[in-house]
């Protein structure tokens, strides 16, 4: 598995068959790891607050999701690094984690969604483990990890948005007792199709994220309007200043 390093963050270059593998190695192993993924929008919060760049650099995999990153990667390393959105393959993976039992808790979103996605997930999946599920909201308190290992999960799903969901893993990694923590940031919204994903077209194009603002431009004006001038400055210093 290759590892680069951008913006003084260290990503992974994988693709599903692989971590696939790893999540297989890890369970069978017995070796705990987390998982997670680098976008523009971590790498701008984390030009602010520097302990993310701490936690994104202690995953044991920290995936490139986001087409700006693979642009800033040619543009400044003149490197072609694929990216990988777990989202592309997550119905593929419940399938696989069915097929082999490993079993699975979520953890995020509003209670409406989280129960939904427990209950599609169970309908298109019925023999797949469903360990346990807790909301995002009134659902993290200091009795969420203790209820979250009692269940004993072989992967746990954390979908609480960034930076949220990957300073609560860092903060709770070592109380965690299963294999596979992973964060899938807005996952569960896609799942029960509250998200929709853009077309093919524009996905393919890297213009996914002008699909989202239309779908609800007061969420994601910030990341999407003020964020992507602000990553595209971050390159351009980078590449004229080294810094």
């Amino acid at each position: 598995m290759k590892e680069h390093l951008i913006f003084n963050i260290k990503v992974n270059e994988i693709g599903f068959t692989q971590l696939l593998s790893v999540i297989e190695n890890a369970i069978n192993q017995k070796n705990k790891i987390k998982i997670g993924y680098t976008n523009p929008h971590l790498v701008r919060l984390s030009q602010k607050e520097k302990n993310l760049k701490k936690v994104l650099n202690d995953f044991d995999i920290n995936h490139i999701d986001g087409t700006g990153l693979t642009i800033a990667f040619r543009l400044l390393n003149n490197k072609i690094v694929p990216r990988f959105n777990l989202t592309d393959h997550v119905f593929t993976f419940l399938s696989e984690c069915e097929k082999k039992e490993w079993s699975i808790f979520f953890l995020g979103g509003e209670q409406s969604i989280i129960s939904k996605t427990v209950q599609k997930v169970k309908q298109s999946f019925p023999h797949l483990k469903v360990a346990g599920f807790l909301n995002g909201y009134d659902g993290l308190n200091d009795s969420s990890v203790p209820m979250i290992n009692q269940s004993t999960p072989d992967i746990l799903w954390v979908g609480l948005g960034s930076p949220k969901q990957e300073l609560w893993i860092d903060k709770n990694f070592e109380k965690l007792h299963c294999d596979v923590i992973q964060s899938v940031g807005d996952i569960f919204n896609h799942i029960v199709g509250k998200r929709l994903r853009g077309p093919d077209f524009l996905r393919k194009l890297g213009f996914e994220w002008f699909f989202r603002l239309m779908q609800d431009p007061v969420k994601y004006f910030d990341r999407y309007v003020i964020g992507i001038p602000y990553f595209l400055f971050l390159v351009v210093r980078y590449k004229l200043l080294k810094y």
